[in-house]
C-alpha cells in the first residue's frame, strides 16, 4: 500500500475513502457491503495488469493515479499534463472497465492515438478481464457478449469502445489519449476531437484528455484555457480542471547507482530547487542525469518538472527547439535587463501572408545578439508598424541605427499607383536608414539560426518570439507519415522569418569578424558546437 502520510495528503478531505485503503473486511458480509461497493476499493484489489518487466501483478494505485482520481471526484472533466510512465492510461482503462463491469448500460470510450495503440489497449483490456476473479463476476452476474476489435460488450449494455475518433455515439466515459501528439501529426483529427468526440460525452460525465506536452498547439491551448478557468474559480460543467503530474513526484523515478553530473545538470538542479523551493534526493538527481544522457533535448519533454519546463521543451519536427532549450534556456540567457542605452538599436522585420508583420529590436555588444522588444501584427498597412516603432523610440529611447529589411521588399507593390516598392513607401514615411537583405536560401539560413544559437540572448518580454524559436516546425506528410524537409506555414513561421533575418544582419554587418562565416565565428568564441 502507499505511503499512509502521501494518502492523507491526497484523500484528507474524505476521510471515508481513506478508511477504505488503510482497513480490511473483516467478513464476507462487510467486503459485499461496505468495501465492494467503493470503486476506490475495487480498483486497488479486483484487478491484475502487466508491469514493466513483462510479469502480471495486482493492480494497486501509485500516487500519480490516486492525485487523478481525487481530482475527478471534484470535478468529472480532467485535462492532465504528465511525464512519462506514470501509469495513466492503465488508470483509465481500468476504471473504465470497473464501470462497464458495476453499471448497466454504460458507454465507455477510450480513444487512442493510432491504430496501434488501440489494439494494445484492447489486448489490455482483455488481460484485466480475463484476470478478474470468477466469483466477482458470478457475483455481479455479467458475461462478454460482443468482443471485436472496436467494442467489447457485457450482458448489462455496458460496452467499452476503443477506437481513434467518436462522433455518433453518446457516451458516459471518455478517455482520450496523448492529443498533444494528435495535434501536431493528425491537425485535422484533433480538430475532429474537438468538434465531434468531446461533444459525445453527456454532460456531467467523466472526460479525460492527457498527454505529454509537444510544443504550442491545440492541446497546450486546452491547458491553457483550463489553468486560467481553474484559477478564476470559474469552472463550468464542460470546462476541464488541471492536473500536472511531475516526475519528481513519481517514485520510480529514482537511480541509486551515483551519476556525476555535468555543470549543465547542476545548474538546471540549483534552478529547480530555488523555483520550488525544494532539495532533489540524490537518487532523482542520479536519474535525470541518466535519463538526459539517453534522451538528451527530449528529456524536459519527457520528464518536465513543471508545467512551463514541459511546454518549452522541443517536438518532434521543429528545426531549433533543442538547441534553443540547450543554448538559451540552460544558460539562462532568456533574461530581463538586456536593453542598454549606450548601444544602438536594430530593427528586422518580416511581412508575411495576410499582411502578417514581425519586428524583431535587438542590439548587439561583443558579438552577441540580445534581443530586446518584438511587435507582431496583422491586417494593418506599413505606416502602421512605423509609427508603432517611433511610439517606442519615443516612450523607451531607442537609438535606431537601421532598419533591415527581407529581399522582397525592394519588389514594387501593386496597391500603390505609382509602382512603388515597401522600402520606397517606409522611405515616405520617414525611415531613410533600410538597408535590404541580400537573398539568402532558407534552409542555409535556419542553419545559420541553429549555429548562432549561443550568442542569442532574449529579453523576457518577447514571448512571442519565443514560441517561435520553440514552434518553427517542418511540414509533416500524413499519407508518408514523415516530416517533409520544408517549413509549416503558420503564426511561428512569420516570427522565425524575423529571427533569420536577426541573425542574417548581425553576422553579415554588424558583427566584428566581417568575412568571416557564422559557423567560423561561433566555433571560434565558443569552442565550437554540437550540431
Amino acid at each position: 500500500m502507499m505511503d499512509v502520510n502521501k494518502l492523507k495528503e491526497i484523500y484528507g478531505d474524505h476521510p471515508d475513502l481513506l478508511d477504505l485503503l488503510t482497513t480490511k473486511p473483516e467478513s464476507k458480509a462487510e467486503l459485499i457491503g461496505k468495501y465492494l461497493v467503493s470503486k476506490l476499493w475495487r480498483m486497488n484489489n479486483l484487478y491484475t495488469i502487466i508491469d514493466k518487466a513483462g510479469d502480471p501483478i495486482p493492480f494497486e494505485m501509485n500516487y500519480a493515479q490516486h492525485r487523478v482520481y481525487a481530482a475527478v471526484i471534484q470535478h468529472p472533466r480532467l485535462i492532465i499534463l504528465k511525464s512519462r510512465q506514470q501509469g495513466i492510461s492503465t488508470f483509465w482503462l481500468l476504471s473504465f472497465l470497473d464501470d462497464t463491469i458495476f453499471h448497466s448500460n454504460y458507454n465507455c470510450g477510450l480513444m487512442a492515438q493510432g491504430k496501434d495503440e488501440a489494439a494494445t489497449l484492447l489486448i489490455r483490456l482483455k488481460f484485466a478481464w480475463n484476470n478478474l476473479d470468477l466469483w466477482i463476476k458470478s457475483l455481479v452476474g455479467v458475461r462478454v457478449v460482443k468482443d471485436n476489435s472496436q467494442e467489447f460488450t457485457l450482458s448489462n449494455n455496458s460496452t467499452m469502445f476503443i477506437r481513434t475518433s467518436f462522433r455518433s455515439a453518446t457516451l458516459q466515459r471518455l478517455h482520450i489519449s496523448e492529443l498533444g501528439k494528435i495535434a501536431n501529426k493528425y491537425p485535422e483529427r484533433a480538430k475532429e476531437t474537438k468538434t465531434g468526440t468531446l461533444q459525445a460525452l453527456a454532460p456531467g460525465n467523466t472526460g479525460v484528455i492527457e498527454s505529454t506536452a509537444e510544443g504550442h498547439n491545440m492541446f497546450k491551448h486546452m491547458w491553457d484555457q483550463a489553468v486560467r478557468q481553474h484559477a478564476a474559480d470559474r469552472l463550468a460543467a464542460k470546462d476541464f480542471y488541471p492536473v500536472f503530474l511531475s516526475w519528481l513526484d513519481d517514485p520510480d523515478c529514482v537511480e541509486f547507482e551515483h551519476q556525476h553530473p555535468s555543470d549543465d545538470a547542476l545548474a538546471y538542479f540549483r534552478s529547480l530547487e530555488n523555483e520550488l523551493g525544494i532539495i532533489l534526493k540524490p537518487e532523482q538527481r542520479n536519474f535525470w542525469i541518466a535519463q538526459e544522457r539517453e534522451l538528451e533535448g527530449d528529456i524536459h519533454q519527457e520528464y518536465p518538472a513543471t508545467a512551463a519546463e514541459a511546454f518549452r521543451a522541443a517536438m518532434d519536427g521543429t528545426y531549433w527547439a533543442k538547441r534553443y532549450i540547450e543554448c538559451i534556456i540552460h544558460n539562462n540567457q532568456r533574461t530581463t535587463g538586456l536593453y542598454d542605452q549606450n548601444l544602438d538599436v536594430y530593427i528586422t522585420i518580416d511581412v508575411g501572408r495576410s499582411d502578417y508583420f514581425v519586428m524583431c529590436f535587438f542590439q548587439i555588444w561583443r558579438n552577441k545578439i540580445r534581443i530586446i522588444h518584438e511587435y507582431y501584427n496583422n491586417g494593418e498597412w506599413l505606416g502602421h508598424y512605423v509609427n508603432y516603432a517611433k511610439d517606442v523610440i519615443a516612450e523607451r529611447g531607442y537609438n535606431i541605427a537601421k532598419w533591415f529589411l527581407p529581399h522582397d521588399m525592394n519588389v514594387t507593390d501593386i496597391t500603390e499607383r505609382e509602382s512603388k516598392t515597401r522600402q520606397d513607401i517606409m522611405y515616405d514615411l520617414g525611415v531613410t536608414n533600410t538597408v535590404l537583405l541580400e537573398k539568402v536560401s532558407k534552409r542555409e539560413s535556419i542553419e545559420h539560426v541553429r549555429e548562432a544559437m549561443p550568442s542569442i540572448w532574449l529579453e523576457e518580454e518577447c514571448v512571442y518570439l519565443e514560441q517561435c524559436f520553440l514552434n518553427y516546425t517542418k511540414e509533416w506528410n500524413p499519407l508518408l507519415l514523415i516530416w517533409r524537409d520544408e517549413p509549416k506555414r503558420n503564426e511561428f513561421a512569420h516570427g522565425a522569418d524575423a529571427i533569420r533575418y536577426t541573425v542574417q544582419a548581425a553576422y553579415t554587418w554588424l558583427f566584428e569578424d566581417e568575412g568571416q562565416t557564422a559557423l567560423e565565428i561561433v566555433n571560434e568564441n565558443y569552442g565550437g558546437i554540437s550540431l
